[in-house]
């Protein structure tokens, strides 16, 4: 299977699901030989994607950076009142409010 997998100059390629299913170890070497990305699809549409564990991991260590940035910035505004709290209740009571506009 690793010589039938068309992986195009930007290291990409696609496999349908029930390929995958067959032949993933194949997959999977292939992926690790040329570090590419393989996209499944399904009716010829992309469903998910197989890559290598660098970049998945440094995908995880930008979302962990980027989500503890926003609860930072949060935490600084609780912290300095710039943006001011309220309970979900209030909450709810407004964006009621707003939606009956």
């Amino acid at each position: 299977m690793s010589d039938s997998i068309s992986i195009n100059e930007d290291g990409v390629a696609e496999v349908s699901v029930s390929d995958a299913r067959k032949h993933l170890p194949a997959i999977l070497d292939a992926i690790e030989e040329h570090d590419a990305f393989v996209y499944l699809t399904r009716s010829g549409r992309r469903v998910a994607a197989i890559m290598p564990p660098d970049i998945a991991e440094n995908y995880e260590a930008i979302e962990d950076a980027y989500w503890s940035q926003r609860a930072e910035h949060a935490h600084a505004e609780v912290r300095s009142n710039t943006n001011p709290t309220m309970s979900w209740e209030q909450a709810l009571v407004d964006l009621e409010g707003k939606a009956e506009a």
